[in-house]
């Protein structure tokens, strides 16, 4: 029953760790699609300034 039990915590934490690493890729695309300033499209890369004027 104590194997179980350790086994039970270690499965658990497993799924705490891909839970995280989960949240943390989430939060890294969103900081990259709100830096590229792109409505949600890919390959929208981060926005020129506008052109000098001539």
């Amino acid at each position: 029953m104590i194997k179980q039990k350790r086994g039970n915590k270690k499965a658990m934490s497993v799924w705490i760790w891909i839970l995280i690493i989960l949240i943390l890729i989430a939060i890294g695309v969103g900081i990259y699609f709100w830096l590229s300033g792109s409505g949600g499209g890919l390959g929208g890369g981060i926005p020129q300034p506008p052109a000098l004027p001539e």
